[in-house]
This record gives structure tokens, sequence and C-alpha cells, in this order.
């Protein structure tokens, strides 16, 4: 964990959720007690991707808790890209953190994305050592950063974690894609209209419960469809 520091600008924190009932309570304090630390002006933004659960009564008992939360709802699951895609329409602050609802990427964690955002547009965090993934899925995440070097000629150590960005890059970049691949997506648009961009440590802790929805063959495989298509201009 980095030692904690002052964000001079103002900052908002999207937080996607979907079936994280058991992990969203923790995610939210653990952020709020943590930002009241090192941001004066900050807000977070929950979206509530259409859980069947009780993920959104939850989020909504937050909100009311934690005057900097609010909450967005969708009536239908859309998916990881569209829940972060809400998070960033509706972001008022100078600087989006991007962390998920289930707790494996917590605030304290995030500190040197937030330091290195003062001199950058886009910072990416990178996890440590992924010690409960299986070989099959240590194998689907090196070959997708293989293909994004085959592909793109990008080498960061990780575009599938914790993200920081000015917001006003979105200015710039309009966002296409509805698969996991956004993330790497929001990458090569802002490299290409110049943004500076760079990648900081960042730690990977377990999920203490559910499951994660990504991580099989059939999220693999729309994400290699969505890269194709980035890669042929379709996306543009």
């Amino acid at each position: 964990m980095a030692k904690p520091f002052k964000l001079d600008d103002s900052l908002s924190v999207i937080i996607p959720a979907y079936r994280e009932e058991g992990n969203l309570p923790n995610t939210i304090r653990e952020t709020v007690e943590n930002a009241r630390k090192v941001c004066r002006d900050f807000e977070v933004i929950i979206v509530n991707d259409g859980s069947p659960d009780r993920t959104g009564e939850g989020a909504d008992a937050l909100a009311k808790k934690y005057k900097e939360v609010r909450v967005i709802h969708h009536p239908k699951n859309k998916g990881l890209a569209l829940a972060w895609r809400t998070g960033i329409q509706n972001a008022k602050k100078d600087v989006i953190l991007y962390i998920e609802g289930d707790n494996q990427q917590p605030f304290r964690d995030q500190y040197e994305l937030l330091e290195k955002i003062k001199d950058y547009d886009l910072v990416l965090g990178y996890r440590t050592f992924r010690f409960d993934y299986s070989k099959f899925r240590l194998a689907m995440s090196y070959g997708y950063l293989f293909w994004i070097f085959v592909l793109f000629g990008l080498t960061y150590k990780d575009l599938g974690w914790s993200q920081a960005y000015r917001r006003n890059i979105f200015d710039k970049i309009e966002m296409k894609g509805v698969t996991p691949f956004f993330d790497t997506e929001v990458v090569i648009k802002a490299r290409r209209v110049g943004f500076k961009v760079t990648q900081a440590h960042s730690y990977y802790r377990p999920r203490k419960a559910g499951s994660t929805s990504l991580g099989n063959l059939r999220t693999a495989w729309i994400m290699f469809v969505e890269m194709l298509k980035m890669r042929l201009g379709m996306l543009d």
C-alpha cells in the first residue's frame, strides 16, 4: 500500500457493481474513509448494473449513509463496459478513478495512480502476483497482453485493472466498445490523440464474496472480436 498524499484536483470514483451485495459495503466504506484523507472534493458513483440480488438496495443505503456517494441504476444488466461508460458520462470532477465493486482494488491501493495523474492524462494500474488465478485464467490474461502487443504495439504490464483519467480526455475520444476490451480501447484512443499515458503499481486483493463473471472463454472470445474490430478501424 502506498503512503497517503494529498490530491489537489477534485475526484470522481466510479465503481460499477453487478451482484456485489457481499462486497459493496466494505468497498464503499474503505473508499470514502480513505478518499476523505487525500481529497478535499470528491464523489463516489456506484453504477448498479441491473443486479438481480440486493446490490441495488445496498447501494441506495450506502448513498444515504455517505454524503459523497450517489447511485445510478441500470434497469437491466448491460455489462461492465456500459456500466463504466455510464459512470464516465456522469462524473463531474477533474480526475476520474475507476475501480470495481468487488473490493479487489481498494482505494488505498491506488495512491500511486493518483500521484502520477498530476503529470499524466491516463494512468494504468498494474497488479502484483495474481495468487488465486488458475493456470487457465493466467494463460488467458497473458495471452491477451500478447495480442494487444501484436495488434497495437502496446507493452503495458496490465490493461484490465484500475485506471485513473483526466476527465477532459473524454471530450476528445468517443468510446464505442461494449465488452471488457473498453479499458484497452481508451488507452489506444487516448494515445492516438496525443494524451500522456503511463502506469503505476497497484495490488491484487482476494475476492471475499461472490465470483467474477469474467475469466471465461466466452468473454475472451467477444473481447478478441472487439479487438479485431478496433484494429480494422470499426470502433473509430
